[in-house]
C-alpha cells in the first residue's frame, strides 16, 4: 500500500495529464455522435447514436472520477497518513569520557581506600522554544524542556487564520534530517494532534519537536520548535 501511495504522490502531475488527455477522447466522440444524432432521419439511427453518446459520456465520467480520486488522495489522504518512524542513530560521546582519562591509573582517593563516586552529568537547561505563538501556534504537551517516555499523546494549539495544512516532526539536535510523525488540516485548541508517538524505540537523549504549518495559499507560518528529552521507560 505504501508503494501505491508513493507512486500516486510522486507522479501526481503525470497522472493528471494522462487522465485528462484520455478524458478528451470520449468527450470528443460524444460530440461527434451527437452531430450524427441531430442529422439522423430514422428512429433506429437515432437510437444507436443515443447509445453511443451514453457510452462515451459514461467513459468520460469514469475518467473524471479517477482524476477526482487522485486529487483527494494526493491532497488529503497521503499527507495525513503516518510516516514510518526512523530510529535515531546512537553516537558515542567521546568528550565526556576522554580516552586518556579512561586509561589513567587509580586516583589518590582510591589508593587511600575512599573510592570516588562517579560524577553525575550536569543538567543542562533546554534552549528556549522557537517560532511558537501563544494561543495560536504552540505545543501544549509536551512543553519545552519536558522529559517523556513510552507512548506519548502529543497535544497542541493551531488556530492560525486561513489554515491549510500542518505536520509535526522530530529530529536530533544538530541534524538536518526530520522524521514526520503525522499531519492534519483541522484547527486545534489544546487537543491531540492525532495518533500516539511511540518513543520506546528511540535512543534516550535530547530531541527536537516542531510544528510546520502553512496557510491555504501554501505560505508557511513560523515553525514552532521545542526541545524535549526522551528517557528510558521505568521497568516494573
Amino acid at each position: 500500500m505504501d508503494d501505491i501511495f508513493n507512486l500516486l504522490e510522486n507522479y501526481e502531475v503525470v497522472i493528471y495529464v494522462v487522465l485528462g488527455l484520455a478524458a478528451l477522447f470520449p468527450l470528443r466522440r460524444a460530440y461527434l455522435v451527437w452531430q450524427e444524432y441531430r442529422a439522423a432521419q430514422f428512429g433506429l439511427e437515432r437510437e444507436l447514436a443515443q447509445r453511443r453518446i451514453t457510452a462515451s459520456l459514461a467513459m468520460f465520467f469514469l475518467l473524471s472520477l479517477l482524476i477526482a480520486a487522485e486529487f483527494f488522495l494526493a491532497s488529503f489522504v497521503i499527507p495525513a497518513r503516518p510516516k514510518p518512524v526512523m530510529l535515531a542513530t546512537p553516537t558515542l560521546d567521546l568528550l565526556t569520557t576522554p580516552e586518556s582519562a579512561a586509561a589513567a591509573g587509580p586516583t589518590a582517593e582510591a589508593l587511600a581506600g575512599a573510592p570516588a563516586a562517579p560524577a553525575a552529568p550536569a543538567a543542562t537547561a533546554a534552549p528556549p522554544a522557537e517560532g511558537c505563538i501563544p494561543g495560536q501556534l504552540e505545543w501544549t504537551l509536551p512543553q519545552n524542556g519536558d522529559e517523556i517516555s513510552g507512548l506519548v499523546e502529543l497535544r497542541g494549539t493551531i488556530t492560525v487564520g486561513n489554515l491549510g495544512f500542518y505536520k509535526y516532526e522530530f529530529s536530533q539536535p544538530g541534524s538536518d534530517s526530520w522524521v514526520t510523525i503525522a499531519a492534519g488540516n483541522q484547527p486545534l485548541q489544546d487537543q491531540p494532534l492525532g495518533g500516539v508517538w511511540n518513543t520506546a524505540d528511540l535512543i534516550p537523549g535530547d530531541y527536537l519537536l516542531r510544528l510546520v504549518v502553512t496557510d491555504n495559499q501554501n505560505q508557511p507560518f513560523p515553525i514552532c520548535q521545542i526541545t524535549i528529552r526522551v528517557v528510558a521507560p521505568e521497568e516494573d
